[in-house]
């Protein structure tokens, strides 16, 4: 039984045109003016953007290790990872769409359409898994469905579907999450990205099976700490990590802010800050924040977020427009 459209939609948009509204190149600009952004935020985005397609190899994909390629090692901190292509490729497809550019239209739409193929191309009975695990394969479906959101191209819709029903297949059965491999006990981690593809799949009008999400948000219960203002890894706990991905899916899942859990939570997210090194934390804090739409918390956090991106990314030769971190 599919679920309702009342569920996982009605705390962060009801639809299409309100859950991805503004990734049209007219909205996107007055949500960057309402929500804090600046000419300088903006410049950064169009940099970023500019070292991803610098850096996609000739089939359409990306790689975590950039020796290969174009770069030919000319980035410092150059990676070694290069058995997770489809996360790579699904992990840098996520930008481009965020920005409103699609393989049907906008600047980058020959980058985009080279990675949706090769993400196509390359699944296999519905997974999209490689070296990444499940986590390329939750990050890859995201990029499937927000295309298909998007764009509305039926020719992705079989594609996003068989990847959700890897997601489907994929999950614990007994305690509701996801890890590594199907159906292995959960983490909070890979099961955050299986969470928010289901969303996508939502926003897609692509099929999700009721009994999924119920054992999803089981999962939720079973490493929630504090009424669910904080969540553990595989068991209850309260690191930041964890807990930003934990409370993101329970909005997800329907948590209004009014909701005890949450309003404990994000308050903790808002004092903390956000991390100078832990981008993973970050990544996930920020939505929080956004979609929390307290512009007491929100103006705060986003201004200390704007300014250390646009501090901390580089300008330096072939590098120039991407940001190294370190382990956080």
């Amino acid at each position: 039984e599919a679920v309702g459209r009342n569920e996982l939609l009605q705390s962060i948009g009801s639809g299409v045109m309100e859950g991805l509204a503004g990734r049209s190149e007219i909205a996107r600009r007055t949500l960057v003016a309402q929500r804090g952004g600046t000419p300088q935020s903006e410049a950064a985005v169009e940099s970023g953007l500019a070292w991803l397609a610098a850096h996609q190899f000739p089939d359409g994909s990306w790689n975590f290790d950039h020796r290969a390629g174009v770069c030919q090692g000319r980035c410092r901190d150059q990676g070694d990872l290069g058995s997770a292509p489809l996360g790579a490729t699904a992990l840098a497809l996520l930008p481009f769409l965020g920005a409103g550019h699609t393989h049907l239209s906008g600047k980058y739409q020959a980058n985009v359409a080279g990675g949706l193929r090769y993400l196509v191309a390359h699944m296999r009975g519905g997974s999209l898994m490689d070296g990444g695990t499940m986590y390329s394969h939750g990050i890859a479906t995201i990029a499937l469905c927000e295309a298909l959101a998007l764009t509305q191209d039926r020719s992705l819709a079989a594609p996003a579907q068989a990847a959700i029903g890897w997601i489907v297949e994929a999950q614990d059965p007994a305690g509701g999450g996801w890890r590594y491999v199907p159906r292995m006990p959960g983490d909070t981690s890979v099961t955050g990205w299986q969470i928010m593809a289901l969303k996508s799949a939502h926003l897609s009008y692509l099929r999700v099976p009721r009994t999924t999400v119920e054992r999803a948000f089981h999962f939720l219960d079973l490493v929630q700490a504090d009424d669910g203002a904080a969540y553990g890894y595989v068991a209850p706990g309260d690191a930041l990590g964890t807990t930003s991905v934990g409370l993101l899916c329970r909005m997800y899942g329907g948590w209004d802010r009014y909701t005890p859990g949450l309003v404990r939570g994000v308050e903790r997210l808002a004092r903390d800050g956000p991390s100078p090194a832990n981008m993973y934390y970050n990544y996930y804090a920020t939505q929080v924040l956004h979609h929390y739409d307290d512009p007491e918390l929100w103006k705060p956090w986003n201004e200390a977020m704007r300014e250390q991106l646009i501090g901390r990314q580089s300008h330096v030769g072939h590098e120039s427009g991407s940001w190294y971190f370190g382990a956080p």
